[in-house]
């Protein structure tokens, strides 16, 4: 396995374990009822899914700097 792709597999291993942290504290926010936290848990919710596509690209390009 090529260093690019193990550091794009830890990318995504941390972008997963960032997703569902996220998603949770969206949940959280979500419940308690205000306009203002709800718009505030929908923007966590798109963090979230940034996180998880932009973390195994920024593994993928610093992987093989940190590990050569």
């Amino acid at each position: 396995m090529s260093t690019a792709m193990i550091g794009a597999l830890a990318g995504a291993v941390l972008g997963f374990i960032a997703f569902g942290m996220i998603r949770s504290v969206a949940a959280r926010l979500d419940r308690e009822g205000s306009p203002e936290k709800q718009r505030t848990a929908n923007l966590l919710r798109a963090v979230a899914f940034g996180d998880l596509i932009l973390f195994p690209v920024v593994g993928f390009i610093v992987g093989p700097v940190v590990l050569n």
